[in-house]
């Protein structure tokens, strides 16, 4: 299984997310995992190119949500996570 993990990038807690994320996935999911790592920065526009996201799974950690289909894994801290409220209701769903 090849999961992709999208983090927060230039920022230490970004680098701890994707780390503790990576040890809870391989320690309680999948233990024979590879594990590749894409640095997300905020910007205008569209946060997310979703033809990067190409894992078995695809998690993102400490970063806004997205509502793709192909996100498995969603964690953060933070209130301004949703950018929208449907994104919220998404996430709910």
């Amino acid at each position: 299984m090849r999961v992709k993990v999208f983090y927060h990038d230039k920022c230490f807690d970004g680098a701890c997310s994707a780390s503790l994320f990576t040890r809870f996935h391989r320690e309680c999911i999948a233990k024979d995992a590879a594990y590749d790592y894409h640095g997300l920065v905020h910007r205008a526009g569209a946060l997310f190119d979703e033809s990067e996201f190409t894992g078995d799974e695809n998690a993102i950690v400490d970063f806004k949500y997205s509502a793709s289909p192909r996100i498995t894994w969603w964690f953060d801290h933070h209130l301004s996570a949703f950018l929208t409220p449907q994104d919220h209701e998404n996430f709910l769903a």
